[in-house]
């Protein structure tokens, strides 16, 4: 609405603010049981006006639910992202990226759920990559992105299985190497330096390095703790990036914040996350209560 009354004549400043909203929704929502595009971050916008009409804007976001990354409930799904990609990328690009359908990938198909009716995955990448263009985000960059997104999937499948040594010790081995391979690939990594990562703690004491390894569940733990890094990552550098292109280049008048932010849940089984969510929420709703409701009176 603020865009489509802006009397400026700079009209691609509104637009990129706009594009926004595609692409933050495609990193940053996701179906859950009660939503099909559940925004699951938290989001702040202030848009500047000079001489009454829109100059810029500056993104902040804040509590992106990092547990849907390796993990959801039945008839829920991971962000849009992953599914718009494997969906939207052609036989080629799959290729490329070493990548298949949805149902092959752990970090996609556990909640059963693969499509939404309401939602067509091919025709929103392609709405992504629009915005992503009009955005101004280089070829490069977006190969990264794709890159990253990649490398998320193929860690997933990375499935560990024990063993033991003469000592009886329990140890973890690799039960496939090609998704080493290709995460190594696609994030220009080492192939022998990941594999240590998600099997081995590095303990450094005084001039020693000792490598002590790691049992089941620490490595599962392991590779679920990089896959979120890197997606979290990830969307902070988009909102950054975003930042950087609808930032403000001139002096301001006025601004307007909006504040999105998910509302009380109460899932079968909740996260510290949404402990976390469900705190922030009722917080905000007091401070609302207590400062206009006080007012009014």
């Amino acid at each position: 609405y603020l865009a489509s009354v802006n009397p400026g004549k700079n009209k691609l400043i509104t637009e990129q603010i706009l594009e926004a909203s595609p692409l933050l929704e495609s990193f940053g929502n996701a179906k859950t049981v009660r939503n099909d595009n559940s925004s699951r971050f938290g989001k702040y916008i202030e848009i500047y006006y000079s001489q009454k009409s829109i100059v810029g804007a500056k993104l902040s976001d804040f509590l992106l639910e990092k547990s849907r990354i390796v993990t959801h409930s039945i008839d829920e799904r991971n962000y849009h992202v992953f599914y718009e990609l494997l969906e939207g990328f052609d036989t080629e690009e799959k290729r490329k990226y070493g990548l298949t359908i949805p149902e092959k990938y752990f970090y996609l198909n556990q909640g059963a759920s693969m499509a939404i009716a309401s939602k067509s995955d091919a025709h929103d990448f392609q709405s992504l990559l629009t915005a992503m263009k009009i955005l101004n985000f280089t070829k490069n960059e977006q190969e990264t992105i794709f890159k990253i997104l990649a490398a998320i999937l193929h860690l997933g499948n990375i499935y560990f299985s024990r063993t033991v040594d003469d000592a009886s010790h329990d140890l973890i081995q690799i039960s496939s190497k090609t998704e080493i391979e290709w995460c190594s690939h696609l994030l220009g990594l080492n192939d022998q330096g990941l594999l240590q990562k998600l099997t081995h703690k590095v303990t450094e004491a005084r001039d020693e390095r000792l490598l002590s390894p790691f049992n089941l569940e620490q490595a599962l733990d392991s590779r679920d703790a990089i896959a979120k890094a890197l997606y979290s990552t990830l969307f902070s550098w988009l909102v950054a990036r975003i930042n950087q292109i609808v930032r403000v280049n001139n002096s301001v008048d006025n601004s307007i914040a909006i504040l999105d932010i998910f509302g009380f849940e109460n899932f079968s089984t909740n996260s510290f996350e949404q402990l976390c969510i469900n705190y922030a929420n009722e917080a905000l709703q007091f401070h609302f209560n207590r400062h206009v409701f006080k007012l009014e009176q």
